[in-house]
């Protein structure tokens, strides 16, 4: 079953980022929680047909998005990344 994305939206796989080799140690209290960063950097997958700032042409690349705008839906069992092309701040030319 292919995922199609409508309505300008993007699905998007999650890319890791690197963590630094060399990691602190600091004593924190047990309920202190590190700050996520508002943004996050994505592949795009799959575009859909009417946006006008992303296109086809850009699947495969990479985006930092905006991960509160970030859209989780799951559909038999599957997992998919999606957001609307106005919260993609940029692509990498690769």
């Amino acid at each position: 079953m292919i995922f199609k994305p409508l309505n300008r939206h993007i699905l998007l796989e999650f890319v890791e980022q690197e963590k630094d080799e060399e990691e602190s140690r600091i004593l924190v209290p047990d309920d202190y929680h590190v700050p996520k960063s508002p943004y996050g950097t994505y592949k795009v997958l799959k575009v859909a047909d009417d946006c006008n700032s992303v296109s086809s042409k850009n699947e495969g690349q990479t985006a930092v998005v905006s991960n509160a705008m970030i859209e989780l839906i799951t559909v038999h069992n599957k997992e998919y990344h999606l957001i609307l092309e106005n919260y993609v701040f940029g692509i990498f030319n690769e």
